[in-house]
């Protein structure tokens, strides 16, 4: 079995979720603690949680910008076709918010792919409380442990592929078969020379994972 995990903010979508969400609603200080992530002052546990705690516009009016910035990104059509072609499986693994992430999954269509994200709810000044996903976590540095699904996969005897951008896909990818990446992902896992295809599109995804039974 081929399973296919992806993450879904800035791979699956034109735009990251919570960076539209920060840059419209906050100030610049969330920046401030990407930086502090991004140079492992901070893990990403702490990081999501002070950058949305800066945000207390209501849900609904947090989803209505979604979606009318949030896009498919390129490629997302055909990356699912494909999976359903070969009769692999897809998983979509989020570091964001299911609430949010999950409603927009659905409104276009992929409501039969799993998406697995972190929930939240409020605090009393009405800032959002990051609620982290309920998996196991394996090194515990992250709110949703989006390692734990590939390894449970592996166990499966799949073989695993994983596509990301970002600095909650750093952990997931080094376990993965085989790696798309851009951004930091990219950067990071050339950094450490693991191998990775590099990417702009999902389009050249799709094109490469059609060989992908060729190579192996």
């Amino acid at each position: 079995m081929t399973e296919i995990f992806c993450d879904f903010d800035g791979t699956l979508t034109n735009k990251d979720t919570l960076v539209v969400l920060l840059n419209r609603y906050t100030s610049s200080d969330w920046y401030a603690i990407e930086e502090r992530a991004l140079s492992g002052e901070i893990d990403e546990r702490d990081c999501l949680r002070s950058e949305l705690a800066l945000l207390s516009a209501p849900d609904d009016q947090l989803m209505q910008t979604l979606e009318e910035e949030i896009r498919p990104a390129d490629g997302l059509k055909e990356l699912v076709q494909l999976v359903r072609e070969e009769n692999w499986r897809m998983q979509v693994l989020s570091g964001g918010l299911i609430r949010f992430s999950g409603s927009l999954w659905r409104k276009w269509g992929y409501g039969d792919i799993p998406l697995y994200a972190n929930d939240h709810d409020r605090d009393d000044d009405g800032s959002i409380r990051v609620i982290p996903a309920i998996t196991p976590r394996i090194k515990n540095l992250c709110n949703h442990c989006k390692r734990w699904h590939l390894e449970e996969a592996i166990k499966r005897g799949s073989k695993v592929v994983y596509i990301g951008d970002g600095l909650t896909d750093f952990c997931p990818a080094e376990a993965a078969h085989v790696r798309y990446a851009k951004g930091t992902l990219l950067k990071y896992l050339q950094e450490n020379s693991l191998d990775v295809t590099p990417f702009d599109s999902l389009l050249e995804v799709v094109e490469d994972l059609r060989t992908f039974k060729v190579k192996g």
